[in-house]
Formats: structure tokens, C-alpha cells, sequence
């Protein structure tokens, strides 16, 4: 903009400042001041004298005065043309602005800041500043987390024994942690007990999770979304009732050396380009490793995922999803499905016990989870390459799915949908057979 901010503010002119602006949404946008009629969805939030300040700062260097529009020397209706007047308010700009071509800055070096007994994990992460690290000594912290500053590294300290501490929303709670600052690093922590998800990483650039155990977290365990460079390693998850270890509408992810069990998905890539899912053990879900397209999101690709080296094992647990959402649909005991995704390959897993089916690739429209006006995204499984796996006792107990698509149950199921799919696997029954 190339006008300053002036006071009054707000459509009625009832704000003199920029602060008292900023404490009107700190304060639920209007509920401090009896408005009623207030979206729910607008929620209060708490700041610090350093966030108000560096806020406050923020909406003065909104204001450009580089394009001034310039003052004409007479206008059409020949009335008088008012000079351009000095207004104060660029003082104050001039005042909060960072100066042209410089940074703002942290002003000292990155800093270890470990939560105090009796501390919560949250007032450690507000005295932090990009590039610190935030140690937790084992203990168990009730709370939920939120860190929005680039450049954290969380990590526990486990006991003598090896325990992580551990976060316990203890049913109430919504997340553990809430991450949206790039370069973030999360590792050795207990996460359990919170009703919508573990750990949540969304618009992230270069995100690490590590060494986690998740249990009994709401709907997924690690949950990036958004981001682009993801990695998670070792991380453990069971108990939710949508996918263990998530990564949706991501770009570059690696999934690796974990182990996902008693979810719904084991592991799941939505609307992602460029996965590696590897070294992993998924069993005792309903499916092990679930590669996806859905419609009506912002990402319009699932693309170019390798996985291999993984143990599929047993993943007969009965759909436990909510009613009403995607994974409802999943059909108990299959090891790996493909729906709708693109130049997948699936090679050197072992693939064993899944009652229904080893491999699955079939697309949205056979999947009937989705009317075919609401399909917005390219629904036909199309490149995808399944080769050099191992197959034990796959298939022998298919779900009532099967039995109703009135086929026979195999190692690897294609309902024989788009275009370029291969399978190149000796030991291997199939249907349609190829």
C-alpha cells in the first residue's frame, strides 16, 4: 500500500491505535467488548510485550511510500487541487520500518533452552527465537503446543531407562504440537491420549520428525501437510483412526525405519509428489500403505512414489474410521493400494498375510467412495510399476468388497483401469491374470 496507516482504525473509527487494534483480535476479535455475534471459528490468541511489538511493527511496514501517485497541476472540474499534506504517521513508519536491504535479526547466537521443572513445554517455546533448540527433561506435560518460528529444533531427553517424556492430552486435548515454522526438527517424545492428532507440521519447508511414539492420538499420528522436504525416521504409531504416518498434498517426503500398527492406514500419502517410503513394518491395520489421489483438495497430483524394502505384514484390522470419512472405505486386509496415483513402483517388499489382497491398484471411480461430479482430479491409476516382491498367504479370507465386485481374490488386484500399469511378479497370483 502506499498510504500510512492513520488512526482512527476499524470501520468505525473506534480504535486510536495500532496496539489497541492488535488486542482487539488478541481478545476473540470483539468478545471482550460484548460483541456476541462473533464467528466461531475467530479465536482469541495470547502475545507476548515482543510479539504485540514485533505485530504492531509488522503492519507499519505494510506501508510503501515509493509509489506516491503524483499530484496533478489542475483537474477537469477546474476546482482549486489541494496540496499534498505532511502527515506524522510516515514519522512513525520511518520509526518501525527496517531500513532498505537490511534483515531483522535475532541479534544474539542460537540458544539451548531447556524447560524448567514446573515449566511448560509452551512458555520454554515463547522465549525462543529462530535457530534455538527446546529441551524437555523426561516428565509427563499435559498440553498442547503451538510453535510458529523458524529454524526450532524440539527434542526430548529420555530418562535412565530410555523414556521419552511424554505428552498426554489425556483425552481433551486437540494436538500435541502444532508446527508452522520452516527448518523444524521434532524428536524423542511420547506423544498420547489427544483427540485429533499427534504431531501437526502444516506449510512447513525442510521438516524432521524422529524417534516418536504416538498412540491414541485422534486421526494421524505425524501429520505434515503442505510442506515440502519432509522426513520421518523412526517414528512408531498406533491407535488412530485414520493413517498412523500421513503426508498430504507434500512435496519430496521420506518415510523410513518406522512401524505402524492397529490404525486404520498404516501409512499414507495424499495428493503428494515425490515419496520414498522404505524400511518400514506396517501391520495389524486395516491396509498397510495406502498412495493416494482425492478430489476437492489443492493439490491435484499423487506422483512419482517409490516404495520398497518394507514388511507388509497381517494388516486384517477391522475399519474402525469415523463414519463419513475417506478411510471408511478402506477394506480391511489389503497390504498396499494404489488408488488413483501415478508412476508408482512398488518393488522388494515382503508382502504377507494381507486377507485380501497384497497389492491393490484401482481408481476413484471404482473405489464408490466419490459421486463422479465431484471428481476433480485425473481418477485412473496410470505408470505405475509393481515388481521383485515377495507374496505369502495374501488373499485367502477377501473382505465382503471383493465377494460383491463378484472376483476372485488374488496377490495383486488391478480392476484394470488407465493406462501404462505393470506387474512383473513370478510368484504371484493375479486378477484380472496378466
Amino acid at each position: 500500500r502506499n498510504i500510512a496507516l492513520t488512526a482512527p482504525y476499524m470501520h468505525d473509527g473506534s480504535l486510536a491505535t495500532l496496539e489497541e487494534v492488535v488486542d482487539f483480535y488478541a481478545d476473540g476479535g470483539g468478545r471482550a467488548f460484548g460483541n456476541e455475534d462473533v464467528d466461531v471459528f475467530v479465536q482469541g490468541f495470547e502475545l507476548s510485550d515482543q510479539e504485540r511489538a514485533d505485530l504492531v511493527a509488522f503492519l507499519y511496514a505494510l506501508t510503501d511510500d515509493s509509489q506516491q501517485p503524483d499530484v496533478p497541476r489542475e483537474v477537469p472540474s477546474g476546482l482549486p487541487v489541494i496540496a499534498r499534506f505532511e502527515n506524522d504517521a510516515w514519522e512513525q513508519v520511518a520509526v518501525h520500518n527496517v531500513g532498505s536491504g537490511e534483515t531483522a535479526v535475532s541479534g544474539r547466537d542460537p540458544l539451548i533452552i531447556i524447560v524448567q521443572e514446573g515449566e511448560s513445554i509452551q512458555t520454554a517455546v515463547d522465549r525462543a527465537q529462530p535457530g534455538d533448540t527446546i529441551e524437555i527433561p523426561y516428565g509427563i506435560y499435559h498440553e498442547r503446543v503451538v510453535i510458529d518460528i523458524n529454524g526450532i529444533t524440539v527434542r526430548g531427553l529420555p530418562n535412565s531407562d530410555g523414556e521419552s517424556p511424554i505428552l498426554d492430552g489425556e483425552g481433551k486435548l486437540s494436538e500435541g504440537i502444532i508446527a508452522s515454522g520452516n527448518n523444524f526438527t521434532v524428536g524423542n517424545l511420547h506423544v498420547r491420549n489427544y483427540t485429533d492428532n499427534g504431531v501437526l507440521v502444516e506449510g512447513v519447508r525442510n521438516v524432521h520428525f524422529h524417534d516418536i511414539f504416538a498412540e491414541n492420538v485422534g486421526t494421524y499420528g505425524i501429520y505434515p501437510v503442505q510442506s515440502t522436504d519432509v522426513l520421518v525416521e523412526r517414528v512408531e504409531v498406533t491407535g488412530v483412526d485414520d493413517a498412523g504416518i500421513y503426508a498430504g498434498q507434500c512435496e519430496n517426503v521420506i518415510v523410513r525405519d518406522s512401524v505402524a500398527y492397529g490404525n486404520v492406514l498404516g501409512i499414507e500419502l495424499e495428493n503428494t509428489l515425490g515419496g520414498e517410503v522404505y524400511n518400514n513394518h506396517t501391520y495389524d491395520n486395516t491396509v498397510g500403505i495406502f498412495i493416494v489421489l482425492l478430489p476437492q483438495l489443492t493439490s491435484k497430483i499423487s506422483a512419482n512414489t517409490k516404495i520398497y524394502d518394507n514388511l507388509v505384514e497381517n494388516n486384517n484390522h477391522e475399519n474402525f474410521a469415523p463414519q463419513g470419512a475417506i478411510a471408511r472405505v478402506a477394506p480391511p486386509g489389503v497390504g498396499v493400494l494404489l488408488l488413483a496415483t501415478d508412476s508408482a513402483e512398488v518393488t522388494n517388499n515382503t508382502i504377507t498375510g494381507n486377507k485380501t489382497t497384497g497389492v491393490a491398484v484401482f481408481s476413484l471411480t471404482r473405489s464408490g467412495a466419490f459421486d463422479v461430479n465431484e471428481i476433480d482430479v485425473g481418477p485412473l491409476p496410470e505408470g505405475n510399476y509393481v515388481h521383485d516382491n515377495l507374496y505369502e498367504n495374501n488373499a485367502n479370507d477377501p473382505d465382503e468388497f471383493v465377494k460383491q465386485l463378484g472376483v476372485p481374490a488374488a496377490d495383486i488386484m488391478w480392476d484394470a483401469s488407465g493406462s501404462n500399469n505393470r506387474f512383473n511378479e513370478d510368484s504371484a497370483s493375479y486378477f484380472p491374470p496378466l
